[in-house]
């Protein structure tokens, strides 16, 4: 079992050296991957320069310096095509997200144990707010790692739940990564549900370990936060739902776009509350996409396999 660590970066200079150095707080478990590679997106701070300085372990650091930005997604693609068939395993870890000191153990544990068909393993999480705060997510050291097997239902399920894979903290099987394919680089938002949707899909299973392993870091300038103001996850969601609609039944069609619209009303009331007129008139060209969306896709939705015969939580 040949696993590495990949971090992505871009203008991370202000937090990758937690970064780094919580993976340097793993213990022996560092010794057991054979490289930590940093993926520098074109940054133009001192993101590289920060990251080997900050490096002291004999695990080898690799950092790949791009002068291109491709976006994160791209940029993740872009990493694994260098790796070529020297990483069996990839762990993912954004360049502002913090292990915790379980975290290379306890995935490298699971990796060890996993079956042939497991894509990939993750794990819970806990926000880090920018003002210090957290936010604790699952960690329940009695309940067992619980294995989501691909297929029509895990598929349904996810679609009506969310995202309950978080790409930070995760481990990939790089032979399932090589036949799912890799994320879509224009899902900036929605790119981790796209490719779990694609893996489920596909039949692989996912593993669930209900233990916070990394801190997660909320930054009002990172690409979620952006995302959410253009209503990116609204618009790249009812792409989903397009792409997935032979998943669903019609009333599901309805429950998916119904959530949508309230969402985007919702963030209509805050910007007149607000006076953020520009705000306002955005959300409401996007509630009428969703009304449009759902007028051209339920009459389209047949509903092919009824109620879903497995069911899990939703982590997010």
């Amino acid at each position: 079992m040949r696993a590495a660590v990949l971090i992505p970066a871009f203008n991370a200079a202000a937090t990758i050296g937690e970064t780094l150095a919580s993976l340097q707080e793993q213990g022996r478990s560092l010794a057991r991957v054979s490289a930590v590679y940093v993926a520098d997106d074109g940054s133009i701070d001192d993101t590289v320069r920060v990251a080997r300085s900050a490096w002291r372990s004999p695990t080898p650091l690799v950092v790949y310096a791009h002068d291109a930005n491709v976006g994160e997604r791209a940029n993740v693609n872009r990493a694994v095509t260098r790796f070529g068939h020297a990483v069996d395993w990839m762990c993912l870890l954004h360049a502002d997200d913090v292990a915790k000191p379980a975290w290379l153990a306890t995935i490298l544990e699971a990796i060890e144990s996993s079956a042939c068909h497991v894509a990939s393993i993750c794990c819970s999480w806990d926000n880090l707010h920018s003002d210090g705060r957290v936010a604790i997510g699952e960690d329940d050291l009695a309940r067992p790692i619980e294995c989501i097997p691909g297929g029509p239902s895990s598929v349904r399920q996810t679609l009506l739940d969310g995202c309950w894979w978080h790409a930070s903290g995760c481990a990939i099987r790089m032979s399932a990564f090589d036949q799912i394919g890799p994320f879509d680089p224009s899902l900036p938002q929605l790119g981790d549900w796209d490719w779990l949707l694609r893996c489920l899909a596909a039949r692989w299973t996912v593993a669930y370990i209900p233990r916070t392993l990394i801190l997660y870091r909320l930054s009002p300038n990172g690409v979620g936060s952006l995302s959410l103001q253009a209503d990116r996850d609204i618009s790249e969601g009812l792409r989903l739902i397009r792409t997935y609609r032979a998943f669903l039944t019609r009333d599901d069609m309805l429950r998916l776009h119904a959530t949508r619209a309230v969402f985007a009303l919702r963030r209509a009331a805050r910007g007149l509350a607000r006076r953020r007129w520009q705000r306002v008139a955005r959300a409401l060209a996007t509630t009428g996409q969703v009304i449009a969306n759902a007028a051209a896709e339920v009459g389209l939705s047949s509903g092919s396999d009824g109620a879903a015969d497995h069911t899990h939580r939703r982590f997010q």
